[in-house]
């Protein structure tokens, strides 16, 4: 049993060698520093690189759905002279929640011959109508179009058909891959007959 003066005091010797010394911490910090002034900057990259292509990649998920829409709710109009207005607006219908008007531009065109139209879309081109040309033919600013819609063939058994090509003008938002990409998505289907062949 240790009496009072011969209590076990802890080796100094010891105490020092586990005790890390002014010098070692800075030399700590130091590295730390330097791990972070390399890792930040591939962390941010990585951050922008996945928000860029993100909303990238969304745009063009939307153009590819809205040419889809537009030329499903195509083939149902068939001959009618609002047909080219009426699938323009599903365009927009279908792209403006994304907040993709701008920079958009659709061509409704026979996939046999290549006849078509190109809109271009311009917010309050004249009035009503978003689109230069003005499709609507119920506009004075109306443009008749190279393929009419009244002369697409809706008799059973064989109609025409009607393509939907959307282009979007994508802008990317660092500009570090580039400034500006198009997105393009063609779609074409039967139109639905309408008139009954005897």
């Amino acid at each position: 049993m240790d009496t009072e003066g011969e209590r076990a005091t802890p080796n100094n010797a010891a105490l020092t060698s586990r005790t890390p010394s002014n010098r070692a911490i800075r030399r700590e910090r130091g590295a730390t520093l330097v791990e972070a002034a390399v890792v930040f900057p591939l962390l941010f990259l990585v951050l922008f690189a996945l928000v860029e292509f993100g909303m990238a990649f969304k745009n063009s998920l939307s153009v590819g759905h809205g040419a889809r829409e537009a030329t499903r709710a195509g083939a149902t109009f068939g001959n009618d002279v609002h047909a080219n207005l009426l699938v323009l607006r599903e365009v927009e219908k279908v792209m403006d929640p994304v907040g993709i008007a701008l920079g958009l531009q659709v061509r409704i065109y026979d996939p046999e011959t290549s006849a078509g139209d190109t809109y271009t879309f311009q917010e309050g081109f004249a009035g009503d109508c978003n689109w230069s040309p003005c499709p609507d033919p119920d506009s004075i600013a109306y443009s008749t179009p190279n393929w009419l819609p009244a002369s697409r063939d809706v008799s059973a058994p064989f109609t025409d058909r009607i393509g939907v090509r959307v282009i979007y003008t994508h802008r990317w938002i660092t500009g570090l891959f580039a400034s500006t990409s198009n997105f393009t998505k063609d779609v074409n289907f039967q139109i639905e007959p309408q008139i009954f062949d005897p």
